[in-house]
């Protein structure tokens, strides 16, 4: 026997399940925490390209990213994270620039989005 559901209790379970996904996806939002990370200032361009970096790269590294290469940031456990600026705070980004090739410490706000693990960068030590 077809058991049917008249048009008042399907609205009410779509709205039931409606309110169920809203409800997870606010709960899963949560305000970024700035983090801190350190490690080497890498121009992506030599780096994915050919792994280039450290002392012997450093003048490369400046040349790249002064042309404008993107900036990343190679750690000691060997994750590379894409640097980016905060439009609030261009002169951090500024100064990550200053220092390719180099080790320095980013705060910033940690970014996961479509694969790509980045770093907005709020200040450079």
């Amino acid at each position: 026997m077809i058991h049917q559901t008249n048009g008042l209790g399907r609205m009410l379970g779509l709205a039931i399940a409606c309110l169920t996904l809203f409800t997870l996806s606010s709960s899963a939002q949560t305000t970024p925490k700035p983090t801190v990370m350190k490690g080497e200032v890498l121009d992506m361009a030599c780096y994915m390209s050919s792994g280039m970096h450290g002392v012997s790269h450093k003048e490369c590294a400046q040349k790249c990213i002064n042309g404008g290469s993107p900036m990343g940031l190679l750690t000691s456990s060997g994750k590379v994270y894409l640097l980016v600026e905060n439009h609030d705070k261009p002169s951090a980004y500024a100064s990550a620039k200053a220092h390719a090739g180099d080790q320095i410490q980013v705060t910033g706000t940690y970014a996961d989005k479509g694969g790509i693990q980045g770093l907005v960068v709020d200040d450079v030590k």
